[in-house]
């Protein structure tokens, strides 16, 4: 999982790509925060602080991302729903960016 504490203007390109941004950065959690300079570790980046940690919940299966949504949904036990929309029966994951 990762935290961010963004500056309004980092938190502009955040939001520009929302969920996608834990493709950007290979992770399965990303919280986005307001910029809080006593929060998480400085950056190169004027304006972020950064914090890395466990996920939270379960590892899928397919996957392997750890989340909350793991086996949560009774016809498919040990899957997330990113996993369950991207099977064949399901409607395919929609990115724009990443």
């Amino acid at each position: 999982k990762v935290k961010l504490w963004a500056s309004n203007e980092l938190k502009a390109v955040r939001d520009k790509l929302d969920d996608e941004l834990r493709c950007v950065l290979i992770t399965a959690q990303v919280i986005v925060n307001t910029f809080d300079a006593t929060q998480g570790e400085a950056s190169d980046l004027d304006g972020l602080n950064v914090k890395v940690s466990a996920a939270d919940g379960e590892k899928c299966v397919r996957c392997w991302h750890v989340l909350p949504d793991v086996n949560t949904h009774a016809t498919h036990l040990g899957l997330c729903s990113r996993c369950i929309i991207n099977l064949p029966t399901g409607q395919g994951e929609e990115r724009k960016y990443a």
